[in-house]
Order: structure tokens, then C-alpha cells, then sequence
């Protein structure tokens, strides 16, 4: 039988305080390596890094030097916006990478 959101909810709130301390401590790491890689690429290549590819996208890619330092400091600070906008930029460089090969 299909949970519903609200079972899922309340799922969600009963699970343990460091459950979800570890978890969110582990994608702001995460989050921070990326933020090192994207870095490190715009040091080396500069903001139009991918010839081939539209300006558009050139500065979509070189945006989560900034966003995912922004989504780490907001996840250790106990944010939901952290989680939002981690997701966001996940999702959106998954579909851009998807569309574009």
C-alpha cells in the first residue's frame, strides 16, 4: 500500500536528531568538494571552460562555485534551504548535462 506525504512526514520527524546531523554533515562535505572542483575549474579555464558549449551554459556550470558553498553553510546551520537549494543544483546540472551530452 502507497504511504502517503503525510506518513512520510511523519516519518521523517521521528528519526533521530544525529541521523540527520550525520546526513546533513555528509552533503556539506560533499557539497564543499564540488564547490572545490568548480573552483579550480574557473582558475584553470576560466568562465567559458567548454568551448563547445553555449556562453548560457559555460556560466551555468561555473555558478555552483557559489551555490554550493552557499547550500553547505546552510545545511550545518540547520536550514531547509540548504536542503531546497542543494537539490535545485543537483537537479538542474543532472538535466543540463543530460540535455547537452
Amino acid at each position: 500500500m502507497a504511504e502517503t506525504i503525510r506518513d512520510v512526514l511523519a516519518w521523517m520527524y521521528r528519526t533521530p536528531l544525529r541521523v540527520v546531523t550525520a546526513v546533513c554533515a555528509l552533503a556539506a562535505v560533499l557539497l564543499l568538494v564540488g564547490a572545490v572542483a568548480h573552483v579550480t575549474g574557473l582558475l584553470r579555464h576560466g568562465l567559458q571552460g567548454y568551448d563547445w558549449a553555449p556562453r548560457w551554459l559555460n556560466l551555468y556550470w561555473s555558478s555552483p562555485a557559489l551555490l554550493d558553498p552557499l547550500a553547505a553553510a546552510l545545511l550545518i546551520s540547520g536550514k531547509r534551504r540548504g536542503t531546497d537549494l542543494a537539490c535545485a543544483v543537483m537537479t538542474t546540472g543532472l538535466a543540463a548535462r543530460a540535455s547537452n551530452g
